[in-house]
């Protein structure tokens, strides 16, 4: 499992929390929660091109095209 990522995924994290408590606390609630779910997206995106990877990389294993 590649480290980085996860460490990517950690900071993302970090980094939207601090904004979203910081919109939050500024009266912007539907921006904190628009930027929560652009970090979401973000994140998830990475995850569905990794799992791409990951059924490319079984397909090749057991040469199943």
């Amino acid at each position: 499992m590649e480290l980085d990522l996860l460490f990517k995924i950690a900071g993302v994290g970090i980094l939207i929390s601090v904004i979203h408590m910081a919109l939050k606390q500024a009266g912007k609630e539907d921006m904190a929660h628009l930027c929560t779910l652009a970090a979401f997206a973000l994140v998830l995106l990475w995850i569905v091109q990794l799992l791409g990877r990951l059924f490319r990389t079984v397909q090749d294993v057991f040469r199943l095209s």
